[in-house]
């Protein structure tokens, strides 16, 4: 191993004891189960209250606290998975009734959160991230204020 290699891993093990790898991961694995829930309510309540037949699901699976290879390619499955349930639940309220205007127009729903999973990982990047998520489920909640649903 080269002198630049033996420093860069020192950095890298630096960074993550800095930043505590396992607290974001964590803080990612809540946020994740939180989503699922609220996503896959959302999804039985317009089923069953407005009729819009879906048998939408999401699940995650919790990704693991060491932040390495394995830890990084869990997350991008669960991120890519949620957009791609985000993304068909968008273009079924599309789909339906229940449009999205503005000023008269169509708005189309537009679900997506998106982070880059680098090497490394900082605690600004998953808040930018829960904030994403956390945007398109307040969406899902006025969706449901403006039909009136009640879970």
């Amino acid at each position: 191993m080269s002198d630049e290699n033996v420093i860069n891993s020192f950095t890298k093990l630096s960074y993550l004891d800095e930043y505590n790898a396992k607290k974001l991961i964590d803080l990612l694995n809540s946020d994740f189960k939180q989503t699922t829930n609220e996503y896959n309510s959302f999804c039985r309540l317009i089923n069953d209250r407005l009729s819009i037949q879906n048998n939408l699901q999401f699940s995650h699976e919790p990704t693991s606290s060491s932040f390495n290879r394995k830890t990084r390619l869990q997350l991008m499955t669960n991120i890519r998975n949620l957009n791609r349930a985000f993304a068909n639940l968008a273009g079924l309220l599309n789909r339906s009734p229940f449009k999205k205007l503005d000023k008269g127009l169509i708005v189309p729903y537009d679900f997506h959160a998106y982070i880059d999973i680098g090497i490394k990982l900082t605690k600004d990047e998953i808040n930018g991230y829960i904030k994403q998520v956390e945007a398109v489920l307040k969406e899902l909640f006025d969706f449901k204020v403006k039909y009136r649903l009640n879970d």
